[in-house]
């Protein structure tokens, strides 16, 4: 039971920032109609929050798996 709860809880952490960057491409993508598209801060906001993501992704697989 703890392996599946310990590879979920990986996998969950591993492919964040992979799905957080794939749907900051989708929604500021050309295609997708100007009116539709975020506003500068929130493009900001988005790009400050992958990083803190991506952060959080390498410290959880450090302490997981070399501490």
């Amino acid at each position: 039971m703890r392996f599946m709860v310990d590879l979920a809880t990986t996998l969950s952490f591993v492919t964040a920032p992979f799905f957080a960057i794939m749907n900051y491409k989708v929604v500021t993508n050309k295609h997708m109609p100007k009116e539709a598209r975020p506003k500068k801060w929130l493009r900001i906001y988005a790009i400050i929050c992958i990083v803190i993501l991506t952060a959080f992704t390498l410290f959880y697989i450090g302490w997981k798996f070399v501490f």
